[in-house]
């Protein structure tokens, strides 16, 4: 029985020390994309800051995004590729800023 009880400690302890926060983390990076808009500031998971300049979403693949790195250079990612949004070009009242 004690067993048991160490067992199921353990496996709490696992739970809100590694995979909750993870969990956590992984929904507010869902929520960011989501709230992705045009304008937007972001940082890359290869560490290069950009400007969203174009969001296209197709039905057999994952969402595309167009980067604008510096004036004239412009690259293509996916969400994948951004790892936090730095600054928003709209208020948090994103309902007024459809795509």
């Amino acid at each position: 029985m004690q067993e048991i009880l160490v067992l199921i400690a353990v496996m709490a302890a696992f739970y809100f020390i590694l995979l909750r926060p993870v969990i956590n983390q992984q929904k507010q990076q869902r929520r960011d994309i989501s709230a992705l808009r045009i304008g937007d500031e972001v940082l890359t998971a290869g560490g290069f800051y950009a400007v969203v300049k174009d969001i296209n979403t197709f039905e057999d693949r994952p969402m595309e995004i167009l980067f604008e790195l510096a004036t004239g250079v412009e690259v293509r990612g996916t969400t994948n590729a951004i790892a936090s949004i730095v600054r928003r070009s709209h208020p948090d009242d994103t309902e007024a800023f459809p795509r």
